[in-house]
């Protein structure tokens, strides 16, 4: 099966935060993975793909708080659990974050290189 994603992704349980614009709703989860063009999670209501969110990442291990503009891209119901797994797109993301979220991923990558799986 050929890959198809254009950033490498990385499994990361950081917590996240977001605000649906120009709602009201809001929440808090745990990141599923990272990747330099978005994030997966997990929300417990329904959001209309295409909605945009702001968010905010916190990763333990690196210190790092990261503030972006996200793009909803897709939506899974996850049966029998009243959630949600979602996928974004950053599309507004401070250049410090995203050279600060490169370099965290590499060093991941750069950890993990025998596993064979993950290159950037």
């Amino acid at each position: 099966m050929d890959e198809r994603r254009k950033y490498v992704r990385i499994p990361e349980k950081s917590a996240i935060s977001y605000n649906v614009i120009p709602t009201a709703m809001m929440g808090q989860f745990t990141t599923e993975d990272i990747s330099q063009g978005g994030v997966r999670f997990m929300v417990h209501h329904f959001i209309p793909k295409d909605s945009h969110l702001k968010i905010k990442m916190t990763f333990g291990a690196a210190s790092l708080t990261i503030e972006a503009l996200v793009k909803l891209v897709w939506i899974k119901e996850l049966p029998y659990s009243g959630s949600y797994e979602i996928g974004v797109q950053f599309i507004d993301i401070p250049q410090k974050a995203a050279d600060h979220l490169l370099a965290y991923i590499k060093s991941f990558v750069t950890r993990k290189s025998g596993m064979g799986r993950y290159s950037v």
